[in-house]
């Protein structure tokens, strides 16, 4: 007679090895919330907002999408200059962590008018001087241009606005299109891009970020840094509670 050996059934590997597996960086929502032409239309401010700002032809909206992982959530254009209010974007995070993110017009583009011109340095102006929900600014320049006039202008103006009603505004340099720079002067051309800008209130350098939108390098670096700059923890914070009204271009940005 022979006897069958009971088949021993395999242990289930546990549930904490898969979840380390995860990543809790990742973005596992992102959606557009609104478009405002004007201050008046800008959504009630809820909870900390990251701006993005930077000339025309940076990369910002390749930027943006890299960073949420979504390819189509923030428009590209091929005209520099198509995006003419702000955008408001919310992403969450698998660890619960939710990020405003502000798409901001971009500047130093020369074939619009002076008038428009003008209505986008104000529409710009406002928001960073009065949004009382403004935790950090990004300022985006190319990495083989480095810091232009125009950057400095807005940095300055950052750094003039700060004011006691609301938290200090973080500054933060990020480096974009680093895939087009040889590998052997990345360093340099990051060094290059924190000497040009004005030190902080210490008196220290701000390193700037390198950011490829081809290969994703730098966006680790860069949630890392928004983390810090907005002080956010593992709780999300309340629902966004209004929406501006959108239009045709409401998510057409410069790419």
């Amino acid at each position: 007679m022979t006897t069958r050996r009971a088949h021993k059934p395999q242990a289930a590997p546990p549930p904490a090895r898969a979840e380390r597996q995860l990543d809790p960086f990742q973005i596992v929502d992102a959606s557009f919330v609104a478009g405002a032409g004007s201050l008046a239309s800008l959504p009630p401010p809820v909870s900390a907002e990251v701006a993005f700002a930077g000339r025309s032809n940076v990369g910002k909206s390749s930027l943006i999408n890299t960073l949420v992982e979504r390819k189509g959530l923030v428009r590209t254009s091929s005209n520099p200059g198509s995006t003419r209010q702000i955008n408001l974007y919310e992403a969450r995070a698998r660890d619960g962590v939710v990020f405003q993110l502000v798409d901001l017009p971009g500047y130093g583009f020369t074939r619009r008018s002076k008038s428009e011109k003008a209505v986008w340095a104000s529409l710009i102006e406002g928001y960073l001087r009065g949004r009382v929900t403004l935790a950090a600014v990004l300022l985006l320049v190319d990495a083989r241009r480095g810091i232009e006039e125009d950057d400095l202008e807005l940095l300055r103006f950052v750094e003039a606005s700060r004011d006691v009603a609301r938290r200090p505004v973080e500054l933060l340099l990020v480096a974009t299109k680093i895939d087009k720079v040889p590998r052997s002067s990345v360093r340099r051309a990051l060094d290059q891009v924190s000497a040009a800008a004005p030190r902080t209130a210490g008196g220290a350098l701000r390193r700037a970020v390198g950011f490829s939108s081809i290969t994703g390098e730098g966006r680790r670096d860069l949630w890392l840094a928004l983390r810090r700059a907005t002080l956010l923890g593992g709780a999300a914070p309340p629902p966004n509670s209004g929406a501006a009204g959108e239009d045709e271009d409401r998510r057409t940005t410069d790419g």
